[in-house]
């Protein structure tokens, strides 16, 4: 059965493009279903390209898998933060999360957004063009619509308090190139140096304070200022990510919640 928006993955790899169009097809009458297959979509995406930049993880969980591709830089934020969505909504589906409609398409909508980046890593020189996102037809009664209004409304709400908790943990918001911001800050903080030592003043380490002001924990502490070994350093660096890791996952568990209750009360409006 054709997609509206994945056939074209038919050409670059045939499983997740089937995975994706399956998806599509649950979005309206079962969106739990459509969020398991996005989640075993971004699974087979992640270790297609884990056997490429990491082998030896193929058989990790999907979390380690896509933490490790987004270190390697294979993942960009703005991806990783897609296919962590859709891994978060699609865990809350199998356990039994009732899932409104609207969490669906939103997942099914980031799916699409990977899926021209996906074929075009995996098949290098490709030239996808992508599209526009089409959602499937529904035709549906009021009450139903009502409902869905109310689920667009409530993604809204989420994917803005989800960017608020963000900014607030990050000193650098999603849309921002990190390397790139880092790799001025030393540019610009070595211009200061040059003009420090000509006036006789005492240098600014550049590299010390960009570091600083990227927040990257591992990197810093293995800076000579610090001298911390490499091995702490990391573990270091992982308690920070678990801390952040913790907040948010405080914030999802609300999430989940106000969906499962819009959820439920789309399915009692429709018995």
């Amino acid at each position: 059965m054709s997609s509206r928006n994945f056939d074209f993955m038919e050409n670059y790899d045939r499983r997740v493009g089937r995975l994706a169009g399956q998806a599509e097809r649950y979005v309206y009458s079962d969106p739990e279903s459509c969020l398991f297959k996005l989640r075993l979509m971004v699974e087979t995406m992640a270790r297609t390209l884990i056997e490429l930049q990491a082998p030896h993880l193929v058989d990790a969980d999907l979390s380690t898998m896509l933490r490790s591709l987004e270190r390697s830089q294979i993942l960009t934020r703005a991806h990783a933060d897609q296919m962590h969505a859709i891994r978060r909504d699609g865990n809350s589906a199998v356990h039994g999360d009732p899932t409104p409609g609207p969490t669906a398409m939103r997942r099914l909508h980031d799916a699409h957004r990977l899926s021209g980046w996906y074929c075009r890593t995996v098949k290098r020189g490709a030239k996808v063009k992508l599209q526009a996102f089409e959602p499937p037809v529904r035709i549906d009664d009021e009450k139903k619509k009502g409902y869905w209004k109310k689920g667009e409304a409530l993604e809204e709400s989420i994917e803005q308090q989800r960017q608020r908790t963000r900014e607030a943990l990050m000193l650098f918001s999603e849309k921002e190139d990190v390397d790139k911001i880092a790799a001025s800050l030393v540019d610009e903080l070595k211009g200061w140096d040059e003009l420090a030592i000509a006036a006789g003043e005492p240098m600014i380490d550049a590299e010390f304070v960009a570091l600083v002001m990227a927040m990257d924990i591992e990197k810093l502490l293995e800076h000579p200022r610090f001298g911390v070994p490499s091995k702490e350093a990391h573990a270091i660096a992982e308690a920070q990510y678990d801390a952040f890791r913790h907040e948010l996952e405080s914030k999802e568990a609300s999430f989940r919640e106000q969906r499962r209750q819009l959820a439920l009360g789309e399915q009692e409006a429709g018995e």
